[in-house]
């Protein structure tokens, strides 16, 4: 409960007041609220607009859940297009167990878990804690997702709190339970990146794996920009980020392979454009440079490895049979000792921000 003076609603940017079950008639909130799951309380900010439910310890602070309770104007706006397919392709997603977690159904489109693989893989998920303090109070871990791997569930070890944030509430329910089967402490947001439902320099540090890459590409500006307003002074905001044409590294080592990527990504654009299809995922990879030119901050950017190749090239030159884990075993070394090389060479990098004491307009 402490927690919420750290909150602001999504839609006014004011402050959210506590309003328990019993007192819901008071401001006009549907009696179906009052049957919605354990709906012990709900959060309506100061301006006594929005109405916000909180049920199974999980906060409802995406302004697209939002109960409007007010007497003026909904000032709300349709999600864009691409926005609304991501925002529906998560909250349909399945789940599966793997090694006593639930994970994403669609993980091995994009993760290699053959055994050769293993070791090489692991290490790289464990990778994002190298480049924030390894203790704190709040780790907002923002586009959370189920935390569904051992290595992951690792990331906030040494914090009291993990802060996940997620446009889904499904995988905020499984990452609850990840964590409560974990024994760790969580305060759940179903939330926005782009609109982060918190006060300004409330947490410690800030992890963002794989999801800013799927916000639209004029859109990714904004959501950088409120993980660092989030953060206080002198933390670290790590982004697990793709380059994917922008990756020297696999348009060499992948050629033709990676053309038909390129040409299927723009095909795929072209689809969900002309045809009602089922939510399919967004992807927009920014390069480097423009990380570099964008920010007030930009100069307190770098860029190191978090892991050089995609599932793409595994397939194609890792095997039991060649000399798979040798292979790998080297590459990790080299990534090791020429980090922030391939951080901008190869596919996956973590770009680490640090915020400064002094304020940036961002």
């Amino acid at each position: 409960m402490d927690f919420i003076k750290n909150l602001r609603c999504p839609i006014t940017k004011k402050e959210l007041d506590i309003v328990k079950r019993e007192d819901f008639s008071n401001y006009d909130i549907p009696d179906e609220y009052s049957k919605f799951g354990k709906l012990a309380y709900g959060l309506l900010d100061s301006s006594k607009h929005y109405f916000y439910p909180v049920f199974e310890d999980i906060i409802i602070l995406h302004e697209y859940y939002a109960l409007y309770v007010g007497t003026q104007k909904d000032i709300r706006e349709k999600l864009p297009h691409d926005k609304q397919r991501v925002f529906d392709y998560y909250n349909e997603v399945e789940y599966k167990v793997k090694d006593s977690l639930k994970v994403y159904e669609d993980s091995p489109k994009w993760v290699d878990f053959r055994e050769v693989s293993s070791k090489y893989i692991k290490n790289s998920f464990t990778k994002a804690s190298q480049y924030y303090p390894n203790r704190g109070e709040y780790l907002l871990d923002i586009a959370s997702g189920p935390i569904g791997l051992p290595e992951y569930m690792l990331l906030s070890e040494g914090y009291e709190y993990r802060i996940c944030v997620d446009i889904s509430i499904n995988a905020l329910i499984q990452a609850k339970a990840n964590l409560d089967n974990a024994g760790k402490k969580g305060i759940f947001i179903c939330a926005d990146i782009t609109n982060i439902p918190l006060q300004d320099n409330v947490v410690d540090n800030v992890l963002c794996q794989h999801t800013l890459y799927h916000i639209p590409k004029n859109e990714q500006k904004t959501a950088v920009q409120e993980m660092y307003r989030v953060a206080k002074p002198e933390s670290k905001i790590v982004i697990i980020y793709c380059w994917f044409y922008h990756s020297w590294f696999m348009n060499l080592s992948l050629n033709l392979i990676q053309v038909y990527r390129i040409a299927r990504h723009i095909a795929g654009k072209i689809y969900v454009k002309l045809f009602n299809s089922k939510p399919r995922l967004y992807f927009y990879a920014h390069s480097p440079r423009w990380f570099l030119k964008t920010f007030a901050f930009s100069k307190n950017i770098d860029f190191y490895c978090w892991r050089s190749t995609n599932k793409y090239f595994l397939n194609l030159y890792i095997h039991q049979w060649f000399f798979g884990k040798k292979i790998l075993d080297r590459l990790s070394q080299f990534e090791e000792k020429h980090s922030k090389f391939m951080g901008k060479f190869g596919e996956y990098p973590a770009i680490v921000i640090t915020k400064q004491s002094a304020c940036y307009t961002v």
